[in-house]
């Protein structure tokens, strides 16, 4: 089965969304083709879009990824499906993995095994103004060759996909001609 369809067996049911209230606040830009078109740009640009927005440090990721998908024209249910790389199984690895990063290009000293975590406020606050310029470049930078690489990896696996079914094609013709 070609992944166009497979794509749009699970994701195309944009009436159902239309009648909810996020919907109809979204309007005509719901109704865009573009963003329901499970094309080869499309999709690739809607996982590039949702593996970026996914590293960034902030609650919401979903939330961001529709208007984001709508104004760029990226696959709006493959924008929202990437921004899920980002979970709550996930969260803690690739956000320590940004911060070393970020550390490592900023030049700041990061010791994650001494770090201090205490539920009040003042130690977040205090944890945060250490830590947010070398967590900010790094999820920046996580963000851009997470979405780069997907994009990239979307666009080689379906290329690659095609070219199986023309020589699968192709044989077939030649056998019979």
């Amino acid at each position: 089965m070609s992944p166009k369809r497979t794509l749009r067996r699970y994701f195309s049911n944009r009436d159902a969304l239309a009648n909810t209230r996020v919907g109809r606040w979204l309007g005509a830009h719901l109704h865009a083709p573009e963003v329901w078109h499970f094309g080869r740009r499309s999709v690739a640009g809607g996982v590039g879009l949702g593996f970026f927005i996914a590293f960034m440090p902030m609650p919401g990721h979903s939330l961001i990824a529709v208007p984001l998908a709508l104004l760029v024209g990226t696959n709006l249910p493959i924008t929202v499906a990437a921004v899920w790389l980002v979970n709550p199984f996930t969260f803690a690895p690739l956000f320590m993995f940004a911060l070393e990063v970020g550390a490592l290009v900023t030049g700041h000293a990061v010791d994650l095994h001494a770090l201090s975590i205490d539920a009040s406020w003042p130690s977040v606050r205090a944890l945060f103004a250490e830590l947010w310029q070398p967590l900010l470049v790094g999820c920046l930078l996580c963000g851009l060759s997470a979405g780069a690489v997907g994009n990239l990896a979307v666009r080689w696996l379906w290329r690659l996909h095609l070219a199986r079914r023309w020589r699968r094609r192709g044989g077939a013709a030649r056998r019979r001609g």
